[in-house]
């Protein structure tokens, strides 16, 4: 799934639905349209994120040491713990801000739970040793100062619409003319973009399973999970 245009050629196509081509409007200069370009392309980044799409996630080793968040962090999808050699692992699950106390005086070897807390990810109880991933999303790509030449992955044509037509309407705004048929391009762009990201991922709604990692903790919690009501 892609549908990559270079940066300079989405330069164009917003400024042609403007009607404001390259040597012909100079209220905005060449740098600029790039950066509305990339404002919009956050948009999209965000857009189709939230509707559960996994097309920008990464994943990264946690460096129990030192357990700061990644510098791109935007959201954090999950974080596993990497079992064995074979790959297999077991998910953490996350606790919510009431729950900060549940492992206090909780000893394992191995962490049962997460949690954000300021710029940092939590691990509870703290792990000496392990493998740990944490998966998030980062944070949208800036294309600013980024060469004409860049590609740019608008995911789809409405993807490449909602930008073109965003962008457009900010050119439109800048030379004070009508810019609502711009705005109603991209949001009707936008709301198509969202509603592929759903048939593409449908998100599944919360409910309750079974795991190892909850009955392992035995006889302090029993079957219950403290850090959701799904059994994790």
């Amino acid at each position: 799934m892609a549908y990559p245009i270079t940066l300079g050629d989405l330069v164009e196509y917003s400024r042609q639905l403007a009607n404001k081509p390259a040597g012909g409007d100079q209220q905005i200069e060449p740098a600029e349209w790039k950066t509305h370009v990339s404002t919009w392309y956050g948009r999209l980044h965000k857009t189709v994120s939230e509707v559960g799409v996994r097309v920008f996630e990464t994943e990264v080793t946690i460096n129990l040491a030192a357990l700061a968040l990644p510098a791109d962090h935007w959201s954090t999808i999950g974080v596993d713990h990497v079992l064995d050699t074979a790959g297999r692992r077991r998910e953490l699950g996350e606790l919510m801000m009431q729950e900060r106390n549940d492992f206090t005086g909780v000893t394992s070897s191995d962490a049962l739970a997460w949690a954000l807390s300021g710029t940092n990810l939590v691990l509870y109880p703290q792990p000496s040793s392990g493998t740990y991933k944490h998966i998030y999303v980062p944070q949208p790509t800036r294309y600013s100062t980024a060469a004409d030449s860049t590609s740019v992955d608008v995911l789809t044509t409405d993807g490449l619409e909602m930008i073109g037509w965003g962008v457009a309407s900010v050119g439109l705004h800048r030379g004070e003319s009508a810019q609502q048929r711009a705005v109603d391009e991209s949001n009707a762009a936008q709301q198509r973009l969202k509603e592929w990201g759903i048939a593409r991922a449908l998100t599944m709604p919360k409910r309750q399973v079974f795991s190892r990692a909850c009955l392992n903790l035995g006889s302090i919690y029993g079957a219950w999970n403290p850090a959701s009501w799904r059994w994790r």
